[in-house]
């Protein structure tokens, strides 16, 4: 159960962030990637384990890609601009941030 929870959370945030990127330019720029280290920082503090933080890591760079890549009507919605390569490779940047940084200060 705790798997179909990371990959839909991973589904979701991956959405949201590819919606949010190219919205006012620095800013929802920003504000995608600070959602996509938050949901893979709460992936970890949620689920213990770290896998649980690579489903959520490939469930969301299956939705950029596909965004990424023209669809039936040749839509793309990452284009390849400067907001649109900032957001794919601040987006794994901070993927692998939130699965090497330790999980509490406290632990």
């Amino acid at each position: 159960m705790s798997i179909f929870k990371s990959v839909g959370m991973g589904l979701i945030v991956g959405f949201s962030s590819v919606l949010l990127h190219n919205l006012y330019s620095p800013f929802g720029l920003i504000a995608a990637l600070l959602l996509t280290f938050v949901g893979i920082r709460a992936i970890g503090q949620l689920f213990f384990f770290r896998r649980y933080q690579i489903i959520f890591s490939l469930a969301w760079l299956l939705v950029v890609i596909r965004a990424g890549s023209p669809g039936l009507a040749d839509e793309i919605l990452v284009y390849g601009n400067t907001p649109g390569n900032i957001f794919l490779l601040g987006g794994l940047v901070v993927l692998l941030l939130g699965l090497i940084t330790p999980k509490s200060l406290n632990r």
